[in-house]
C-alpha cells in the first residue's frame, strides 16, 4: 500500500507555477488567506508583469522582477533578481514564517535555472524546510496541460525533493470531459505519465460573474467573505441580493479548497 502524503505544519515554502496563467494567482491568494486565518505568518513574493497578486493581497508582497531597462546591460539579472526569495527560505524555520512564490507566466525557466544553481534541494533537506509546487491546469485547453507537464518536469530536474501538488482548475472544465483520441487528452495522459505518483487536488470554478467584481476590486477571499452585503452592494455597485449570491457562491470554493489543502498542510482554521 502506497505510503499516505504527511500533513505538513508550517512554515512552508510553497510555489505557484505555470507556464501558463490557469489560476497560479487565485489558488496563492487562497492559501494566503488560509494562512492568515490559521494564524500562520508568511512572506510572499511575486514574479509576474501583471503583479496580481500585491493586486490581491497588498503590498505585503515582494515584486522579483527586475527594472527592464537594466537587463539590456545585465540580462543575468533575471534569475539573480528571485534571491530574496532564497533568503527567505533559508530563515523560514528560524523565523516561523512560510514562504509563498507565485510565478508569471514564462518564469518556470529562470525559476528552475535559479534553484538548480543555487543547490536549492540539499539546501532546503539542510533547512529541514517542506516546499510544495502546486502547479495548476486546465484540463480541455491541451497547451495548458503540455505547458503544466513541462512545468512539473523542469522544478523536479531543479529540485528533486520538491513535493509537487497537481491543481486540476475545474474553471477550465474537468477531466471527465475531455474527448477520447482529442489532443487534450494525448497532452493529459502525457502530464499524468510526467507527474505518476503526486499528489493532486481539484480547484473548483467560481463562476467569472461572481468572484470578477471581487477580484476587480483587489478583494482578495477573507475580505469577500466578511463583507456586509450593504456594504458590498455600495462597493461593487450591484444589489443586495446579488451581493449575498455572489458571498455564497465565494464560501462555497472556499470550503472545498480547505477541505483539499488541509490534507497536505496542517490549517486547521477556517474550514466554514
Amino acid at each position: 500500500m502506497p505510503k499516505k502524503p504527511t500533513v505538513l505544519t508550517p512554515p512552508v515554502a510553497a510555489v505557484f507555477a505555470a507556464q501558463k496563467s490557469c489560476g497560479k494567482t487565485h489558488l496563492a491568494t487562497f492559501f494566503a488567506d488560509a494562512l492568515v486565518l490559521s494564524g500562520h505568518p508568511f512572506h510572499a513574493f511575486q514574479i509576474d508583469d501583471q503583479m496580481r497578486l500585491s493586486h490581491m493581497i497588498g503590498d505585503t508582497v515582494t515584486d522579483l522582477r527586475p527594472d527592464p531597462d537594466l537587463l539590456v546591460e545585465d540580462p543575468t539579472l533575471t534569475t539573480r533578481a528571485i534571491a530574496p526569495f532564497y533568503d527567505a527560505c533559508s530563515q523560514a524555520i528560524a523565523k516561523q514564517t512560510s514562504v509563498l512564490l507565485d510565478t508569471g507566466a514564462n518564469e518556470v525557466e529562470n525559476l528552475s535555472n535559479f534553484l538548480r544553481d543555487v543547490e536549492f534541494a540539499q539546501d532546503i533537506d539542510a533547512w529541514k524546510l517542506p516546499v510544495i509546487a502546486f502547479v495548476p491546469f486546465f484540463p480541455l485547453d491541451p497547451e495548458s496541460t503540455a505547458q503544466s507537464t513541462f512545468t512539473a518536469r523542469r522544478l523536479r530536474d531543479a529540485v528533486p525533493n520538491i513535493r509537487i501538488v497537481l491543481v486540476e482548475n475545474r474553471f477550465g472544465g474537468s477531466v471527465e470531459r475531455i474527448v477520447p483520441g482529442s489532443i487534450a487528452e494525448a497532452n493529459y495522459q502525457g502530464l499524468l505519465a510526467e507527474t505518476a505518483g503526486v499528489e493532486r487536488i481539484v480547484m473548483p470554478a467560481i463562476a467569472r460573474e461572481y468572484w470578477a467584481p471581487f477580484e476587480g476590486a483587489g478583494m482578495r477571499f477573507i475580505k469577500a467573505l466578511a463583507l456586509d452585503p450593504m456594504d458590498g452592494a455600495r462597493l461593487l455597485g450591484r444589489s443586495v441580493g446579488e451581493v449575498k449570491v455572489m458571498k455564497s457562491n465565494v464560501a462555497r470554493f472556499w470550503r472545498s479548497m480547505h477541505d483539499q489543502v488541509t490534507k497536505i498542510i496542517a490549517l486547521p482554521q477556517g474550514g466554514n
